[in-house]
């Protein structure tokens, strides 16, 4: 994982369909994997939810706003096709601008 401080974070929780939850995970794996060979991005993971393991969640961070943007424009149509046939709609996706960097 870079060292590098984020600017943004970016996290997309989806709620699988009945039966679809790994079929989701790994259509969210290749989004990722799109996600960390674009300019910009520093990591990205996918996650469940350890109670509920039909939802899971991308998680990514960006130097800035405007590479998670020039991503998203790209990007944001094939990501919908490649996860929807396992999720039951869009996902919710929030921005959390990096208020203060970690200290070591």
């Amino acid at each position: 994982m870079s060292q590098m401080r984020a600017g943004v974070v970016r996290v997309s929780t989806f709620q699988a369909k009945p039966g679809q939850a790994a079929g989701l995970i790994t259509a969210a794996a290749g989004n990722a994997r799109d996600a960390l060979a674009s300019p910009g991005c520093l990591s990205a993971e996918v996650c469940t939810e350890p109670d509920a393991p039909e939802v899971v969640l991308v998680i990514s961070r960006w130097e800035s706003a405007s590479a998670l943007r020039a991503f998203l424009d790209w990007h944001e149509q094939q990501a919908h096709g490649a996860v929807s046939p396992y999720a039951i709609s869009t996902p919710t996706s929030v921005h959390y601008p990096v208020a203060e960097p970690a200290t070591t």
